[in-house]
C-alpha cells in the first residue's frame, strides 16, 4: 500500500461594510488524524490576529480551534496550509463481525447508546421507502446494502454547486432529483438511519482531477459496521472512500462539521465571503 500525500493551503475572508466586532469563531479545518490518514503538518493564521486562541476537541471529537477578538474589524481572514497522507488503499480491508451480517445490524447495550444520534432519522418517507426496496434488493446485507445506495444516488441525483448556505431536507433532494455533495450525503444518512445502520456526515478534501483549478470542500457519507468501524462511502462519484478522500471533520449533523463559524456584532452590516483552495496529491 502506497499512501496519498495531500498538500493544500485553504484561505476564508469575510469583508464587512464598516467595522464590526467579532464573536468568538471555531475553525475546523485541520486534518483528522487516524487510522486511515495522518496529518503531517498544519498550520493556522488570522487576520486580525486574535485577542486569543484554544485548540481543542469539539463535541464529536473533531480538532478544532477556538478564536476570540478584541476591537473592531472590517475584515477576517483565516488561512490554514497542511500536508497529510491517506492510508487506505482498499476500501474493503476488513472481517466484518457477526453483528453485521444482517440489516438493521446489531448493537450491545452501550454501543447503542453511544451511536445513538448517528441512528436518529428524520423520518423521510421517500428515503424510508428507497431503502427497504434497496434492502430487499441486496437480500439485508450491510455491505451489498451501501454499495447499491451508494450507486442508486449516483445515477438518480445529479450533483450541482449550490454556494447558498444550509443543507436540503432529503425529501426535496429526492423530489428534486438533483443537490449538492452535502444534500446527497444528507439524503444518505436517512436512508441508513432507516434501516438501522448508523451514519454521520463528513466534510473534506477530494482529490479529483491533478490539473482541476476550482476547489471546493467536499461532504461524504461514513457507516458503522460493526467490526469494520466507520466506512466512508461517495454517492456524489458512485464508489466507496478511500486514499482519495482527506476528512477534516466527522459528526451526526452537518452543523458540527462547519468548516468556520462566528458571528459579529453590528448594525446595518453587509457581510461578503470569498475563499480559495489550492489543493494538490501525490500518490
Amino acid at each position: 500500500m502506497r499512501p496519498v500525500l495531500f498538500r493544500g493551503e485553504h484561505e476564508t475572508s469575510y469583508r464587512y461594510s464598516r467595522p464590526v466586532f467579532l464573536e468568538p469563531h471555531l475553525v475546523r479545518l485541520a486534518p483528522l488524524d487516524s487510522a486511515s490518514q495522518r496529518l503531517g503538518f498544519f498550520s493556522l493564521e488570522v487576520s486580525p490576529p486574535p485577542a486569543g486562541r484554544c485548540d481543542i476537541l469539539d463535541a464529536s471529537g473533531n480538532p478544532a480551534t477556538r478564536l476570540w477578538f478584541d476591537g473592531l474589524h472590517e475584515s477576517l481572514t483565516v488561512c490554514t496550509r497542511f500536508e497529510a497522507r491517506t492510508l487506505r488503499a482498499n476500501p474493503f480491508d476488513y472481517l466484518l463481525d457477526p453483528a453485521a451480517a444482517h440489516l438493521p445490524v446489531q448493537l450491545s447495550e452501550h454501543e447503542r447508546e453511544a451511536l445513538g444520534p448517528y441512528l436518529a432519522a428524520q423520518g423521510c418517507p421517500a428515503c424510508g421507502g428507497l431503502g427497504m426496496e434497496l434492502a430487499a434488493a441486496c437480500g439485508g446485507l450491510p455491505v451489498d446494502f451501501l454499495n447499491c445506495l451508494t450507486d442508486w444516488l449516483y445515477r438518480n441525483v445529479r450533483v450541482e454547486v449550490r454556494e447558498a448556505p444550509g443543507v436540503w431536507e432529503p425529501a426535496r433532494t429526492l423530489a428534486l432529483s438533483r443537490g449538492a455533495c452535502r444534500d446527497v450525503t444528507l439524503v444518505f444518512l436517512e436512508v441508513c438511519r432507516q434501516a438501522g445502520l448508523p451514519a454521520r456526515f463528513v466534510s473534506g478534501y477530494q482529490a479529483g482531477d491533478a490539473d482541476q483549478k476550482d476547489r471546493d470542500l467536499h461532504a461524504w457519507p461514513e457507516a458503522y459496521l460493526p467490526g469494520a468501524g466507520w466506512r466512508g462511502y461517495d454517492p456524489t462519484l458512485g464508489l466507496a472512500a478511500a486514499d482519495a478522500h482527506l476528512a477534516l471533520a466527522a459528526a451526526h449533523h452537518p452543523e458540527l462539521c462547519m468548516p468556520l463559524s462566528g458571528t459579529f456584532r453590528g448594525a446595518g452590516v453587509a457581510a461578503s465571503l470569498s475563499h480559495r483552495i489550492r489543493l494538490e496529491t501525490e500518490a
